[in-house]
């Protein structure tokens, strides 16, 4: 018998266009649930490269 080896699922890995990405945050936003629009958010910045997540984010505000 033979093993199968499973591996963690990773959105980002499957986000390969623009469209690919807003169709997937459109659909976390259908959800209405905070936490899974931040995740997709991180997914899609994840796909893109860790240089524009900074860009996506936008500037940084400070908490006073």
């Amino acid at each position: 018998m033979t093993r199968t080896g499973t591996r963690p699922w990773d959105a980002a890995e499957h986000i390969k266009t623009d469209a690919d990405a807003a169709a997937y945050l459109e659909a976390a936003l259908d959800e209405g649930d905070a936490t899974l629009v931040a995740a997709a958010l991180d997914d899609i910045a994840r796909a893109k490269g860790l240089a524009d997540r900074e860009r996506l984010a936008g500037p940084h505000q400070p908490h006073t």
